[in-house]
């Protein structure tokens, strides 16, 4: 189409002083436009004929025709060109006709009027390009629709069927539109809205809602349906419904196959939390009859036994305690979901401080220095929370190095979020055990004490707080723990409250 910078423009009046001044500004709006003014039958005729014009600007009567027969005969011969009705005659009911019948835009002969002629030739100009593009893409859409099986139809607000693409027969299972019109669609989802409550929706996102609907099929079949329904008016200006749908049955069966998975781990979840507690609870007793009656084999017969049977008896002692730490620690596993406490508002800093106060001997006998920022308020589990702090402690000093450890506690805001981290300088970690070593049972170094269950724990405790933990290995030695927990808008940022160094940790025990 020719680009409306330079449109070729047809005037048709028989006043030649009027064409005149009608070309003079148009020629003003377009310097580039290609202008034609006729005044009769046999010139319009023949320019019809041609079709070498863009637009139409028309008088409204002649002695020869009317507006409306020219109007007429232009869409017979080519139907995208727009007209423009430009006359003397100033009725307002014709021009309500008029654009009912298709002009593009009725203008009056003013002053007024020929300042407005421009605008009006690009209006129409406009509209027409953009009906050209549409009348281009229906059908490639039509294709790529229809191919990707989503069917459009429209219905009347009784749910009639108006029109349909081939698609909506293929979903509905029939063959033709007189067998849809026998298959009972879904009602619309303003069904029970009266006219007036309906005209409210239109134009405003209210005329627009998508949803999933079940259909049972002439054929017997059953189908889900994806259907997506505009309300709007249509050229009688009468409310009609258009719609998109399509087959969604294999996304329901994939939905129902993933939920019912979902709910045979929740069981699965649910059956191996009650074993652990219940395993646990019934191995307590068995170990201390171990431990007691080891004890009291060593003490009466250690001598009888001599210096292998002692030894022996030792490392049945020695499994006995470690198997008691292990059911300990398998039950607080089992516990992070199934006994947790309701989340609360609570100081980082003090559930730190609590958690040195528990390891305050371990944190003496190995001269721990332990640096912590100052840290938010959160909502938390407390006691879960205390747990993961001293875990991570407790990690940093068991995995020390050849100097005292030095640990420093800092947190950070990060989208939404606290990142909290726990630095020290021990025997670090090599990057392709970052991941594994929260996995249960985990141990890196065996000749270490330990179930390799405690950082699990707090895996699970962080999990269960809607965060994320990981570990990075220092360049310099040592790790950093890092894990997240989400930021709620009433938290206030973190004190400015001095660092605390813990050098003697018995004055925090005390």
């Amino acid at each position: 189409m020719t680009p409306i910078t330079k449109p070729r423009v047809l005037i048709i009046d028989d006043d030649p002083q009027d064409r005149g001044l009608a070309s003079v500004v148009l020629s003003r709006r377009f310097p580039k436009a290609q202008v034609q003014e006729i005044d009769g039958s046999q010139a319009f005729a023949r320019e019809l004929r041609r079709a070498a014009f863009d637009l139409v600007i028309t008088e409204m009567q002649f002695s020869w025709a009317d507006g409306f027969e020219i109007l007429e005969s232009i869409r017979e011969a080519t139907a995208r060109i727009p007209v423009v009705a430009f006359t003397q005659f100033r009725d307002e009911e014709i021009a309500v006709q008029g654009m009912k019948a298709g002009f593009a835009d009725f203008v009056f002969k003013s002053s007024k009027g020929y300042l407005r002629l421009p605008e009006a030739a690009v209006e129409a100009l406009e509209q027409a390009e953009q009906e050209l593009l549409v009348a281009r893409s229906e059908p490639w859409l039509g294709t790529l629709l229809d191919r990707a099986n989503v069917g459009a139809f429209r219905t009347t607000l009784d749910q009639r069927l108006i029109e349909s693409t081939p698609a909506v027969l293929r979903l509905l299972g029939v063959r033709n539109v007189q067998d849809a019109l026998r298959v009972r669609l879904p009602e619309p989802f303003f069904a029970a809205e009266g006219k007036e409550e309906l005209r409210e929706r239109l134009g405003n996102e209210r005329a627009l809602q998508s949803r999933e609907v079940h259909l049972q099929r002439p054929d017997g079949g059953n189908v889900w349906l994806s259907l997506t329904e505009l309300l709007l008016l249509d050229v009688d200006e009468e409310m009609v419904i258009d719609s998109l749908v399509q087959d969604v049955s294999h996304l329901k069966k994939r939905e129902d196959a993933f939920r019912s998975r979902v709910e045979d781990l929740e069981r699965s979840n649910a059956d191996l939390s009650e074993f652990a507690y219940i395993a646990s609870h019934e191995l307590q007793e068995p170990l201390r009859m171990v431990e007691k009656f080891g004890s009291i084999l060593a003490e009466d017969f250690g001598a009888r036994l001599g210096s292998e049977g002692s030894e022996l008896l030792g490392f049945v002692v020695d499994g006995a305690h470690r198997m008691q730490g292990l059911i300990d620690d398998l039950l607080a596993l089992s516990r992070i979901n199934s006994e947790g406490q309701d989340f609360e508002e609570c100081d980082s800093g003090e559930l730190v401080e609590q958690a040195m106060v528990n390891l305050a001997d371990r944190l003496e006998e190995n001269q721990a220095k332990v640096e912590v920022e100052p840290l938010p308020t959160i909502e938390a589990d407390v006691s879960q929370l205390v747990q993961l702090w001293q875990n991570l402690l407790s990690n940093a000093v068991k995995f020390r190095g050849a100097e005292a450890p030095h640990v420093r506690i800092a947190a950070e805001k990060a989208d939404k979020k606290w990142v909290f981290s726990v630095e020290d300088n021990g025997v670090g970690i090599e990057p392709e055990d970052a991941e594994s070593i929260f996995t249960i049972f985990r141990r890196l170094h065996p000749d270490l004490p330990g179930t390799g269950i405690g950082l699990t724990i707090c895996k699970r405790i962080v999990d269960r707080h809607g965060g994320r933990i990981w570990v990075e290995a220092k360049p310099s030695g040592g790790s950093i723990f890092r894990f997240t927990i989400p930021m709620h808008e009433t938290e206030p940022p973190p004190e400015e409250v001095e660092v605390i160094h813990v050098d003697d940790p018995v004055e925090a025990k005390n």
